[in-house]
């Protein structure tokens, strides 16, 4: 009984956690292969000429039932326009994202429009600063047949009626737009070591996002989407000819939540030949979520991935470190990511891809 009532209260938990975040962002563990989703000024900055990219995630399997917390995302990008003065070149992209979450299917369905150039800073395109737009449209649902309120709660039996008088939601479904921004820095030394630095602002104008429109109460008219900052960078530094370290960082700030991601990948090369990126990773990172009114909920991530002829395949598994572990038991959230990087011509395109 007392572990029942321990996971009820653990659930219970995890739902005020998800509807904290019903004005926020859901974002995956592998950020940096998502790259539509991270920074409007990575379109078209890929190894050569175009870039599609699919990720899934799900995750409190062992709390909510299988897919009840699952997210899936796909995109395509592609250098676009006439290459100028060093090699600089423009780049559009299309992401689509798709999220449900808790028993009422709260769903998102999101799609990004991004268009970036790339200013090469110097004749060997060792260095470049992007600068990127993004507009959005987005469309989200709840099933409110699956909501149960006070009013049902009967005590004679200590059940929940079904037939019980229940509220009413003002909608059930929503559409809105919302637009963005975002600058990138890379840099490549002389030694293959490469450095990168990225900012991004999204929902600059913060639409609403009320399921009571109509309401008396003023907060639930106006509640927006919070606008996001995001700052990211990290490196890929050659410890020997075939062996790198690759350390990375995120940190997000919506609203009265913050995000913060640390971690770093050991890349071992398969080949010794200069174009054969063929290679694979291991590696670690750690989540931390604050919320003003809250402690963190936190993991620490686990990932492997592999690069072989213009794919990368790419699997993390969250390992839960947060007050959800009496429920949870550590069981996080699975993630996988499938990627390929083309070219429509023979020759690579001149200058460097950021080793995000």
């Amino acid at each position: 009984m007392k572990t029942i009532s321990t996971k009820l209260k653990t659930l219970a938990a995890a739902m005020l956690v998800a509807g904290g975040m019903y004005a926020q962002d859901v974002h995956f563990s592998q950020y940096t292969l998502a790259p539509m989703l991270l920074n409007p000024a990575l379109a078209g900055l890929n190894q050569c000429d175009y870039r599609v990219a699919a990720n899934f995630r799900t995750q409190w399997t062992s709390i909510s039932g299988l897919n009840t917390y699952s997210t899936v995302a796909g995109s395509v990008d592609m250098t676009v326009g006439k290459i100028t003065k060093y090699n600089s070149f423009a780049g559009v992209g299309i992401n689509y994202f798709y999220d449900q979450a808790g028993d009422l299917k709260f769903n998102t369905n999101r799609v990004d429009l991004n268009a970036a150039y790339h200013f090469m800073l110097n004749r060997k395109g060792t260095m470049s600063l992007s600068a990127g737009l993004q507009g959005s449209f987005n469309f989200r649902s709840i099933d409110a047949s699956k909501a149960t309120f006070d009013s049902q709660w009967d005590n004679s039996t200590g059940t929940v009626d079904p037939n019980g008088v229940k509220e009413t939601f003002g909608r059930t479904q929503m559409m809105f737009g919302d637009a963005g921004f975002g600058l990138f820095f890379s840099a490549l030394t002389k030694k293959d070591h490469n450095f990168y630095l990225g900012f991004s602002l999204v929902h600059v104008n913060q639409p609403k996002i009320s399921f009571y429109p109509n309401s008396t109460d003023a907060s639930n008219v106006n509640e927006r989407l919070y606008m996001k900052l995001s700052i990211h960078g990290g490196a890929q530094l050659y410890v020997t000819r075939k062996l790198a370290v690759v350390p990375h960082f995120m940190a997000l700030v919506q609203g009265p939540a913050q995000q913060y991601n640390l971690g770093a990948n050991v890349k071992m090369r398969l080949s010794n030949l200069p174009n054969d990126q063929t290679a694979i990773y291991f590696g670690a990172q750690y989540r931390g979520l604050f919320y003003s009114k809250g402690g963190p909920v936190d993991a620490i991530i686990l990932s492997t991935r592999a690069d072989y002829k213009g794919f990368t395949f790419a699997f993390s598994y969250d390992i839960n470190v947060s007050k959800l572990m009496p429920a949870t038991h550590t069981v996080g959230g699975p993630e996988l990511t499938v990627m390929y990087q083309g070219c429509f011509r023979k020759k690579p395109r001149p200058g460097h891809c950021p080793a995000l």
